[in-house]
């Protein structure tokens, strides 16, 4: 039987072990697929080529779809490189969180297929946003595992921990925001969406210093 202390650290991996370095692999990997398969969501069957605005015109849903998702997919996979560069190691916990949030990303191909098809009704905008606020909630657990398991890289300076919480929170509340005006207005959803950019800036710009480090 292993001693108490070794048996609570058996399955916590360092930075410079394998395990830790398949994780990073790995959901590296998946984002980058995710804004790959984005470009399957524009049609060039559906794009004339009389005219060299074609894709403009013939196809502005889904090229709205495209730019606003692969943004919004960009923005994601900085936050969790962040993350990730302030880990010292990672646990089963984390690992859990992070194959749920690897898994809503891997989805986000789908609804932005829907949202290009007319990204003014309900039946399209509703899907897209309630994945993304899933993908920014797991976010936010995966941060406030990271601090119930003690699993960063270095000490966190005293009284940083409640500011990354409200940063990362501003965009998940927006987001959630957007998903509710969506049920009522959907195209009011869509533009909500990108506040999440400024509230995010808004609390980096009241947080006190080292927040960049962190956030």
């Amino acid at each position: 039987m292993l001693p108490a202390d070794e048996t609570q650290h058996h399955h916590r991996y360092g930075r410079d072990t394998l395990e830790f370095g398949r994780v990073a692999a790995l959901s590296d990997g998946l984002f980058a697929i995710a804004m790959t398969l984005l470009v399957f969501t524009l049609d060039p069957a559906a794009v004339s080529l009389d005219r060299v605005a074609g894709v403009l015109v013939d196809q502005p849903g889904p090229l709205i779809a495209f730019v606003l998702t692969f943004a919004v997919v960009a923005n994601f996979w900085w936050i969790h490189h962040r993350f990730l560069a302030t880990l010292g190691v990672i646990e089963p916990g984390l690992m859990l969180l992070n194959l749920m949030l690897l898994g809503a990303v891997a989805l986000i191909p789908f609804p932005t297929s829907l949202l290009g098809r007319d990204p003014t009704v309900r039946g399209a905008v509703v899907p897209y946003l309630a994945l993304l606020s899933v993908v920014a909630i797991l976010h936010l657990l995966l941060l406030v595992r990271a601090q119930a398991a003690a699993a960063w890289r270095r000490p966190m300076p005293e009284g940083l921990f409640p500011w990354l919480v409200a940063g990362w929170g501003s965009s998940t509340l927006v987001t959630l925001l957007a998903l509710a005006a969506a049920f009522v207005l959907p195209v009011a959803g869509l533009v909500m969406l990108v506040l999440t950019w400024p509230a995010e800036a808004l609390v980096a710009w009241r947080a006190p210093e080292g927040y960049r480090d962190w956030g």
